[in-house]
């Protein structure tokens, strides 16, 4: 038998959660998307598909399709392809190669490249050697987006 016994609830410490996109349902960042009413099909590539397909197709979008991997995607099939979050510079660099193929002549890619940083160079170094021209950032710098040129007929 104890003498005495004290019981106490130990502080549970939670980190506040980081929520990085959408920040509310529906709000899309429009300079890295553009309009989404107008694309053919948008393709979502990884991480947070389906929470940012529900805020595609609120905005207007009418053909959204959520890829967890890069393998084998669906070749020229895509007019947008957003990547809400690569999980690493080597995972993109591995992915680019399949991201150009399954996206159409003249089609766009949207990157969350996180906090603007070193690491934004480099995405943007990748996408130029990949053939993606008029790359440009956010105003907040979170995203990179790039278009590839459409083809020239001979």
């Amino acid at each position: 038998m104890f003498p005495s016994t004290q019981a106490t609830a130990a502080p549970v410490r939670v980190p506040p959660a980081v929520v990085e996109f959408p920040p509310e349902p529906g709000v899309l960042p429009r300079d890295a998307f553009g309009a989404v009413e107008d694309e053919d099909h948008i393709v979502v590539l990884g991480g947070q598909g389906p929470e940012l397909m529900c805020a595609l197709l609120r905005a207007g979008a009418t053909n959204v399709t959520h890829l967890r991997t890069h393998e084998r995607p669906e070749a020229g099939g895509a007019s947008l392809l957003i990547v809400p979050r690569p999980p690493s510079l080597d995972w993109l660099a591995a992915a680019l190669p399949s991201i150009r193929r399954a996206l159409s002549d003249g089609g766009r890619l949207a990157i969350h490249t996180g906090a603007p940083g070193t690491g934004q160079t480099q995405v943007r170094r990748m996408l130029t050697l990949h053939g993606f021209r008029a790359i440009r950032a956010t105003a907040d710098g979170r995203w990179l987006s790039g278009d590839l040129p459409p083809k020239r007929s001979v």
